[in-house]
């Protein structure tokens, strides 16, 4: 390559990073860091016991709901994975355990009932129908019988009894006649009061049809009569019953949706969230549940950072002692690759959602070994051919053409098992082979375009070809530096 071109491709190349970091700057982005780096909560998920033998396919679609349930969440790159029958869900900047715990394990399965009588506290029927309020339901009631089931826990007054003590109405209800499995869309609304907040739910068109006419129904019924009341449950409790509206027609029904009353802000959104995406398929129970506190994260960081560091330091000390100048070359080589790959790992991490966890720092540690690798390739090529006989420039391009032959071959091996890895894998394996396969791909093109062009300017530049402490003219054949010629022989006639 002319000393034109390799001068454009250096600029390019430098321009083209330094817009990368003046968008990185501009935005003030920062790098996301994973769980381990930052605390979070891991939490581990088993099938709860009685639902006889586990199908595979609706364990798979189980992690589809718990992935969708976390992403509206808005956690940043989340770890979800099945390991056999157990699901493993690590949320890494996540602070709030218990919040988690309930989005994330609740079945949310949804049911419109009509309400057939109310069983209050003190009813004769009390103790003998619908079992203890306290328990919890192996899994959700029936959707084809008629079934006894508890309200909510009435929210009491600032002084009066705890309401953990306060016994809970009772409802007997008829069977399902509006699934959750019919609602589109549920959104989570304030009162034009501004007092409470309620889920707004949309249905399907089969959906609608259904609630119309449940309602349609219930609105013949008599004014105040319990009769007359929707059932609304969730997990097997009874969230709220409300009564059709007087001025609702017998027959007519009431379209376009329904609502479901909650209290607080943020549980209507938690549950407008676990209704969106729709009922767990197989009922869960937590194995494990722990937070991990990002002080342990920050201490993780910065051990790697430090091993990193370390790392690069003793590869540029015995690059400089073997290679002199070309040794400082090949750690300016080294700095450029550290400011590529920390400067995808921001990007990417802003863009796509990727996070940085220790995993991924052992990859771009490794990577180092791999981009100094190449350098040494590069250099130990240029010793053979002045070796040869060949001249500084010429040397240096004949050098960089089998150089960059042997450095493809060893990356294309390398960044393959990175993608087996990766493909293979799960947890923070992933993050390692994830880094170590974007090295891989930064250390090639850097290559190509830097190493080279730096190369070869320095070797087409007499001052620093010809500067003892370059290291250019020196090879180890001759004493006095000169390159090896061959030795002619005399032949008799």
């Amino acid at each position: 390559m002319s000393k034109k071109g390799l001068v454009a491709t250096l600029v390019a190349f430098v321009a083209v990073v330094g817009a990368m970091w003046a968008a990185i700057f501009a935005l003030g982005w920062q790098p996301q860091l994973g769980l381990d780096l930052r605390g979070g909560v891991t939490i581990t998920l088993i099938p709860a016991p009685n639902q006889g033998e586990i199908d595979q396919e609706k364990l798979d679609q189980t992690v589809t709901v718990i992935r969708q349930r976390v992403d509206a969440l808005g956690v940043a790159e989340p770890d979800i994975a099945r390991q056999g029958d157990t699901v493993q869900v690590q949320l890494p900047g996540v602070v709030d355990q218990q919040r988690a715990e309930e989005v994330i394990g609740r079945t949310a399965v949804l049911q419109f009932r009509r309400v057939l009588s109310i069983i209050p506290p003190g009813d004769p029927r009390y103790n003998e129908v619908g079992g203890d309020c306290d328990s919890i339901l192996d899994g959700p009631p029936p959707a084809d019988q008629e079934v006894v089931l508890c309200g909510q826990e009435p929210d009491l007054a600032a002084g009066t009894e705890d309401a953990t003590d306060t016994p809970l109405t009772k409802y007997e209800l008829g069977p399902v006649e509006v699934a959750g499995d019919d609602v589109d869309d549920a959104t989570a609304e304030l009162e034009q009061t501004g007092l409470s907040w309620f889920v707004s739910l949309d249905f399907s068109r089969e959906g609608d049809q259904a609630f119309q006419q449940l309602t349609g129904e219930l609105a013949c019924e008599q004014v105040g009569a319990p009769t007359r009341q929707l059932a609304i449950v969730l997990d097997g409790r009874v969230e709220s019953a409300p009564e059709v509206n007087a001025d609702v027609g017998c027959g007519q029904g009431i379209s376009g949706g329904g609502i479901i009353t909650v209290g607080g802000e943020q549980e209507a959104r938690d549950l407008a969230v676990v209704l969106r995406t729709g009922a767990l398929p197989l009922q869960l129970e937590f194995a494990q549940s722990q937070s991990v506190s990002p002080t342990l994260g920050r201490e993780s960081l910065v051990a790697g950072l430090q091993a990193g560091f370390f790392g690069l330091l003793l590869v540029a000390i015995y690059m400089i002692v073997l290679y002199r100048g070309l040794g400082a070359l090949a750690v300016l080589e080294l700095a450029m690759f550290g400011v590529i790959v920390y400067g995808l790992v921001i990007v990417l991490g802003n863009t796509v959602g990727f996070t940085l966890t220790l995993a991924g720092i052992a990859g771009i540690i490794v990577s180092i070994g791999i981009a100094a690798d190449s350098s040494i390739i590069y250099r130990e090529r240029y010793r053979d051919e002045r070796r040869a006989g060949r001249t500084v420039r010429s040397a240096a391009e004949h050098s960089f053409r089998k150089a960059f032959r042997t450095n493809l071959t060893g990356n294309t091996v390398s960044f393959m098992a990175a993608v087996v890895l990766w493909l293979l894998a799960i947890g923070p394996v992933r993050g390692f082979a994830f880094t170590l396969g974007l090295s891989t791909l930064v250390d090639t093109l850097l290559f190509a375009a830097f190493t080279r062009s730096t190369f070869g300017l320095v070797a087409r530049n007499p001052r620093l070809a010809n500067a003892p402490w370059m290291g250019l003219r020196t090879v180890s054949a001759d004493s006095d530096g000169s390159p090896q010629r061959p030795r002619q022989k005399v032949k008799s006639r």
